[in-house]
């Protein structure tokens, strides 16, 4: 074994919310971990998220709820409005459900638990302290993977190897592990997302308890705003249908005044959301990619976007990441006579039966929006 040459138990590539969890579950079971990331620090990044009542229930088994519920907000409530304001629905979550309805299919219903927001930064910060940032390694750029019949072998951009007996891909919509499954690319869903964190004053003499939204008739442009770090501010996702794939523009800054314009014909409140950012606005394109028949091997498995890369539309990316972590941790915890690849198949059987439906639900709402005739450059700095 050469001197850049390292043995880990298990090595999870990817430290976001779902390698996390992955992370977490497995500790809580007594499995030993690495995260590996390719990232050079670890910082805010993201948006909004709504947190469902069965992930909430995760964060009970693992000892972070009482602490998320300090940076969260309950949110019972999704109040939806046309682009004038006017209220056109008012869901409670803690009803039951008409069959076929979206909170009830996307997880959000439960007569004993509420939803909660949270800013994924929030979240991730959490997590991190929780895990434990010496199990974190960053500037690990993975560039192969090679399994054999008794270990997995990642080598790295500056020439490190790692040997593992497991290696689970939580690396993203943009991941290397999911090479070994599918050569496919990503798609383009015809939307950017421009995301904002504003004072809670901007909401003027409403309560911030509540998700709400406001939508154009053909939801070519649609404005969703949620309570964040403990209903201090409010963060809001501007969404414009644009048909222009913006490749060479990820993560790109708004100008928020142009920005803020796009919206002059909607509610008032929705300008002053844009025009209050307390920071940066940052756009984020909405991408997402095809289904796969496989996530696992005998040694390797996928999680989150790395295997099911869905919209942001129904709120469910964060939540089906959070919740493979968890069910691979069980899987693994219950292997007969330590067999994992039985274990991960079981797995992959049971959690593509619960995400391809949320993936395909969440692209088809992506699929409804129109697009509107201008250029992104007009609300982009320096573009």
């Amino acid at each position: 074994m050469s001197d850049h040459t390292s043995t880990a138990p298990i090595v999870i590539v990817g430290a976001g919310l779902g390698g996390l969890a992955a992370a977490i579950a497995l500790r809580h079971s007594g499995h030993h971990i690495i995260v590996v990331d390719k990232t050079r620090a670890l910082g805010e990044v993201g948006g909004p998220l709504g947190i469902s009542p069965p992930t909430l229930r995760l964060f009970g088994e693992w000892g972070l709820l009482e602490q998320f519920n300090q940076i969260s907000s309950a949110t019972r409530y999704f109040e939806t409005h046309d682009q004038a304001g006017h209220v056109e629905s008012v869901t409670d979550y803690a009803t039951i459900p008409e069959i076929g309805s979206e909170h009830g299919r996307f997880g959000y219903a439960d007569t004993e638990l509420s939803p909660r927001t949270v800013h994924r930064a929030d979240l991730h910060a959490l997590m991190v302290a929780h895990l434990g940032r010496d199990r974190v390694r960053l500037r690990h750029q993975l560039t192969g993977l090679a399994e054999h019949d008794d270990h997995v072998e990642l080598t790295f951009a500056d020439d490190a190897v790692i040997r593992t007996q497991l290696v689970i891909g939580a690396d993203g919509l943009r991941s290397t592990v999911r090479g070994l499954f599918s050569d496919d690319s990503i798609n383009y869903c015809g939307s950017v997302i421009f995301r904002a964190v504003s004072p809670v004053d901007c909401l003027g003499t409403r309560p911030n308890d509540r998700l709400r939204s406001w939508h154009s008739a053909d939801y070519a442009k649609h404005v969703i705003a949620m309570p964040v770090r403990a209903g201090r501010q409010v963060a809001v996702d501007a969404t414009l249908g644009i048909d222009e794939p913006p490749l060479h523009l990820w993560s790109a800054r708004a100008d928020v005044a142009a920005l803020a314009r796009q919206f002059d014909d909607f509610e008032t409140v929705v300008g002053q959301l844009i025009r209050g950012a307390a920071g940066p606005v940052y756009m984020h394109p909405v991408y997402d990619r095809d289904p796969i028949a496989r996530w696992t091997t005998e040694r390797v498995a996928l999680l989150g976007d790395a295997a099911h890369p869905m919209t942001p539309f129904g709120g469910q990316g964060a939540n089906q990441a959070i919740q493979d972590g968890a069910e691979l941790a069980r899987q693994l915890s219950d292997a007969q006579d330590g067999d994992v690849a039985a274990a991960l198949q079981r797995y992959q059987a049971v959690r593509i039966e619960q995400t391809a439906e949320i993936q395909r639900s969440a692209r088809q709402l992506a699929s409804r929006r129109a697009t509107i005739a201008m250029r992104l450059t007009d609300v982009l700095v320096d573009a």
